[in-house]
C-alpha cells in the first residue's frame, strides 16, 4: 500500500514547492481567508466522518479480520510549503489535509489540498488561496524488496481569476528498493498550464538513526521544464523526522542550484528558491 505521507506532495508554480505549482505572474492584494477555510472545513470534516470506520478498521485488524478496504487520512502545519525546491507560501505558513480510500489489492484514490500564495505584494491577485489535488493511484510489491507506486494527480487552483490557469495533470512513477531508497519520475504534459512538458526526475533515500527514534531523510531531483519555460533546475532536500505515535514532525533543509531568469519570469521569483529551514508537524491516522 502507498506510504501516506501529509506534506510533499505538489507544486511549483509561480510560487513553487515542492508542492505548489505553475507559472503565476504574481499579486496584488492579498485573498480573502473564506475560500480556504471551506476547502480545510470539507476535508477536516471528512476526516472525522472517516475516522470511526478507520478505528473499525483497527478492531478488525486486532481480532485478525481481513478487510478490503483501509481509509487514510492526515492533517500538517507547516512552517513553510516547499514544493521540489520552491516555497508555495511566500515564505509563509501552510495548512494542509488529505484523505484517502486503500484497496488492498493496492489500488487507491484520495483527496489533498494545501493552503498557498502565489501572489506577490503589489502584483495582480491570482484569485487562488489553496491547492486542491484528486488523485488514483496502484501501489504494490513487484518482488521481494522491490515497490513500485504510481499516481494519476490533477491538481487545481480553485477561485483563480481569468488568465491565471494553473491547473494540470501529472502522472508519477516511484520504485522504492533495498528498503531505504526510492527513484522515481513524474511527467506532466502541460506543466502549469504552460502548454508544454515538464520531467521531475528524483531519488533519495530514509534512513533510522539507530535506537534514537529519528529518522534522516534526502533527496535530489531535477526539473527538466525546458519545453515549457525554457529552463531546467535542481533542487535538494535533506531532513531529520521523528514520529510521536500518530505525530509525525520534520525539519528539513531545502536548495536549488540553476534556477535562472527565465523560470524565475515563467514561475516564481529567484528568492523563493533560496536554501532555507522549515518544520512540519502532522496527524495521521
Amino acid at each position: 500500500m502507498r506510504e501516506f505521507d501529509v506534506q510533499y506532495r505538489h507544486r511549483l508554480p509561480s510560487v513553487g514547492s515542492v508542492e505548489g505549482e505553475n507559472v503565476m505572474p504574481i499579486v496584488l492584494q492579498r485573498r480573502s481567508p473564506r475560500p480556504r477555510r471551506q476547502v480545510f472545513t470539507v476535508l477536516m470534516a471528512a476526516a472525522l466522518a472517516l475516522a470511526p470506520s478507520w478505528a473499525a478498521a483497527q478492531d478488525a485488524a486486532e481480532t485478525g479480520e481481513a478487510r478490503p478496504w483501509a481509509v487514510r487520512g492526515g492533517v500538517s502545519v507547516l512552517s513553510d510549503y516547499v514544493w521540489r525546491g520552491v516555497s508555495q507560501t511566500q515564505e509563509d505558513p501552510a495548512l494542509q489535509a488529505e484523505i484517502n480510500l486503500e484497496h488492498r489489492s493496492g489500488f487507491y484514490v484520495g483527496l489533498w489540498g494545501s493552503s498557498i500564495d502565489f501572489t506577490v505584494a503589489d502584483e495582480e491577485d491570482d484569485g487562488i488561496d489553496y491547492e486542491l489535488d484528486g488523485y488514483i493511484g496502484w501501489a504494490g510489491e513487484l518482488r521481494p524488496g522491490l515497490e513500485l507506486d504510481v499516481v494519476l494527480t490533477r491538481a487545481a487552483y480553485p477561485g483563480a481569476r481569468s488568465g491565471f490557469d494553473y491547473d494540470y495533470t501529472e502522472l508519477e512513477g516511484t520504485l522504492s528498493f533495498a528498503e531505504h531508497y526510492h527513484v522515481g519520475l513524474a511527467y506532466s504534459p502541460d506543466i502549469f498550464g504552460l502548454g508544454g512538458k515538464g520531467y521531475y526526475w528524483n531519488a533519495g533515500g530514509e534512513w533510522p538513526l539507530g535506537e534514537s527514534g529519528f529518522g534522516l531523510k534526502a533527496q535530489v531531483g531535477y526539473y527538466d521544464l525546458e519545453d515549457a519555460a525554457g529552463d531546467s533546475y535542481n533542487d535538494y532536500l535533506l531532513a531529520l523526522t521523528k514520529d510521536f505515535g500518530p505525530v509525525h514532525a520534520e525539519l528539513q533543509y531545502t536548495d536549488t542550484s540553476s534556477y535562472g531568469p527565465e523560470l524565475a519570469d515563467a514561475l516564481d521569483d529567484a528568492k523563493l528558491a533560496d536554501g532555507r529551514l522549515a518544520v512540519t508537524v502532522g496527524w495521521k491516522f
